[in-house]
């Protein structure tokens, strides 16, 4: 009985709801105190430990029907349920003996003495059987549910069914045939009845799983190698890893140095109590938010990174307000105020419209930015460069990045080549990575949340 609390516990747990151990133990102590004769009780009660607000009162109130509607029956709680299975077999053998003839031959394998049996709810407790002895739980992709019906159906003795299916076939009598035809209208009810449990186990534990390795692989993927179909899915992951940044450095920034006493606080905390000090008071340091300056190259080879930096960006405005945006190709432009009164995604097709796709100048470029922003950059800004710094053999006029570097308080270059191929063909990374307080290969989701991550933590 426990075990089915448990596996309904996991269950959600894939759904997403976030449940620790101590409330899994609250909940099955739920189940003890209440029982699982009150189905509608349980329910409430389990809700009031497991579910945390409304969302997750909503999936936990639709799993648990879903869940239980056949955990009931494998429990025998529904004796009214019957194989369906054994209906063909079973007529036959009432009507024999309502005839006064004899019973026909019985099945010998074990299999099909279930499938003849008429015991309620026989079927549904063998397989879940079978699905536990299968790891049933552990299934992550939809297209493995064919394997798991096949595995399951040989574990409840189907090759020893169609084993004796071949020798009724081959006898001469006539109630070995009318058996083997009872035998294989069960065994196919039995097929229907067993990719059901798949499917329903498949919902129940599976299908978020498969969600997330779909996830997890669109974050690792080269961003550059995304085909535009997944580009919608891609700025919801992009949205997703910039809210989880955003709720995790969003938090008052001060940092407390236990150890370093402020003394004149100490002393007016404590003036009520004759000196003596009930209250110690310690000097603390604010970390003020980064002000950014991003540097995107939207030429055809770095576009697709450059939209997803720029969506990641704008996506942490809560944690980083001040962040001021350029672009270039050859020609370098401003387009803060583009993502400051457009929506993002209307903002980023206006800016890759007009500048993006075109062939590079660095040189250029940088020129313009020094006109543009150089005088703005002090010691309390971030400036991030995302470019594969290949300057179709071009001067990159490394000169202004120095004074940039000089300037900043910090410089990051993400490059979203491997770093194997920088300094090759036309590539001048060499020229600009003594000047960077850091340099980074980044291509993909996951490298762009750990790389801002590491910007706002340590910021």
């Amino acid at each position: 009985m426990q075990k089915i609390y448990a596996d309904f516990i996991h269950a959600l747990r894939q759904q997403g709801l976030p449940i620790s151990p101590a409330e899994t133990l609250d909940a099955l102590r739920v189940v003890e105190l209440l029982g699982p004769k009150n189905r509608e009780q349980l329910k409430q009660g389990m809700g009031l430990v497991l579910a945390k607000n409304v969302n997750d009162k909503l999936s936990y109130e639709h799993l648990f029907e879903q869940f239980f509607q056949f955990a009931e029956t494998v429990e025998g709680d529904s004796a009214e349920s019957q194989s369906v299975a054994s209906e063909p077999y079973a007529d036959q053998a009432s009507k024999a003996d309502e005839d006064g003839g004899e019973a026909g031959p019985s099945p010998q394998s074990e299999l099909g003495q279930l499938l003849m049996s008429n015991r309620a709810g026989a079927t549904e407790v063998a397989i879940a059987a079978a699905g536990d002895a299968e790891d049933i739980q552990n299934m992550q992709l939809f297209t493995q549910k064919p394997l798991y019906a096949f595995r399951m159906m040989n574990r409840m003795g189907n090759e020893a069914l169609n084993q004796e299916l071949s020798e009724l076939d081959a006898s001469n009598e006539l109630a070995d045939r009318r058996l083997a035809a009872g035998l294989r209208r069960a065994q196919a009810a039995l097929q229907e009845q067993l990719r059901d449990y798949v499917e329903q186990q498949y919902l129940l534990y599976a299908q978020a799983k498969g969600e997330q390795l779909r996830e997890n692989n669109l974050q690792a993927i080269k961003l550059t190698n995304v085909d535009y179909q997944y580009i919608e899915q891609m700025s919801r992951l992009v949205r997703k890893s910039a809210k989880r940044l955003a709720s995790l450095h969003s938090r008052r920034r001060k940092t407390k140095k236990r150890g370093l006493l402020d003394v004149r606080k100490t002393i007016a905390a404590n003036a009520a109590y004759d000196g003596i000090l009930f209250h110690t008071r310690w000097k603390s340091t604010r970390i003020e938010k980064p002000r950014v300056m991003v540097i995107c190259d939207v030429s055809g080879s770095v576009s697709r990174v450059a939209r997803f930096l720029l969506l990641f960006l704008y996506s942490l405005q809560d944690v980083l307000p001040r962040t001021r945006s350029f672009v270039f190709s050859s020609d370098m432009a401003e387009v803060t105020d583009q993502f400051e009164s457009l929506d993002i995604e209307q903002a980023l097709a206006e800016v890759m419209a007009k500048w993006a796709n075109q062939s590079t100048s660095y040189d250029k470029a940088l020129a313009d930015f020094s006109e543009l922003a150089l005088k703005d950059v002090d010691q309390k800004t971030t400036v991030i460069m995302l470019g594969d710094a290949r300057n179709n053999n071009g001067p990159g006029r490394p000169d202004i990045w120095q004074k940039v570097y000089r300037q900043a308080g910090r410089v990051l270059w993400l490059n979203p080549e491997h770093i194997n191929s920088w300094d090759s063909g036309d590539s001048i990374m060499a020229s600009y990575r003594p000047y960077c307080s850091q340099v980074h290969s980044c291509n993909s989701l996951r490298e762009l949340e750990r790389i801002l991550g590491n910007l706002l933590k340590h910021s």
